[in-house]
């Protein structure tokens, strides 16, 4: 039965998860930096505590709270956020009112066009490019590149890059690595897919490329490069 492959799905991406996070904490080299937890209890999200004024900051992935970036709006810095999925583009028509530059874009390895499937719940913000929930609605939207983003935009390579783009993290980062994309701090959410082979696959790319890990909670990843 349908139902039964969902909660299947669903039960063997958390066991991946889990699995993922315990190596990430046995494997992972570690950097301190003083970091501060900005945006809602649910939803924050993490920033040096000691920022230049004039950095800019990419937050790709808004869903249905960007208090992280309205957040760091505030505090005067120049912040923009993308999303394409309609719910993240009406919640920041109502609640944005020109506080961070908002672009409704994807962002993937291919400057393209696909569609994204609708979640189980239709409220919630998460969409997804692989139809884990077996989805019969599902809707299309533009993908850019960073590179081909950066080059739209004239902005040089931001000195924070959050990413909370469910399984696209996968795709995207050995794209921005090679394309010499590398931000002052990355922040991911390994969410799913993420197995421990897409998820060590990854996190070397990063190592790989001078960054080490600062903090890790639940899915969420904060890296500070330190070898440039």
């Amino acid at each position: 039965m349908l139902a039964t492959r969902i909660f299947l799905g669903r039960a063997r991406r958390n066991v991946e998860r889990r699995v993922s996070r315990l190596w990430i904490d046995a494997f992972a080299h570690r950097t301190r930096e003083t970091l501060d937890r900005l945006g809602s209890d649910e939803n924050g999200w993490y920033a040096p505590a000691a920022m230049p004024s004039h950095a800019l900051w990419y937050c790709i992935g808004v869903g249905l709270d960007a208090s992280f970036d309205f957040e760091l709006a505030g505090r005067g810095f120049d912040v923009h956020s993308f999303d394409p999925t309609p719910p993240a583009i009406d919640y920041m028509d109502c609640q944005n009112h020109g506080r961070v530059n908002f672009h409704p874009w994807g962002v993937l390895d291919a400057d393209t066009t696909d569609r994204l499937h609708v979640p189980l719940n239709p409220t919630h913000g998460s969409y997804f490019l692989e139809n884990l929930h077996h989805s019969k609605r599902d809707f299309e939207v533009p993908f850019y590149r960073l590179e081909t983003i950066l080059g739209k935009l004239n902005h040089k390579t931001p000195y924070l890059l959050k990413m909370d783009i469910e399984g696209n993290w996968f795709r995207v980062i050995p794209d921005i690595i090679a394309a010499g994309i590398l931000p002052e701090f990355l922040m991911l959410e390994y969410d799913s897919p993420a197995s421990v082979n897409r998820v060590s696959r990854a996190h070397r790319v990063l190592e790989n490329s001078g960054y080490a890990m600062v903090l890790r909670e639940a899915d969420n990843v904060v890296y500070r490069r330190v070898n440039t």
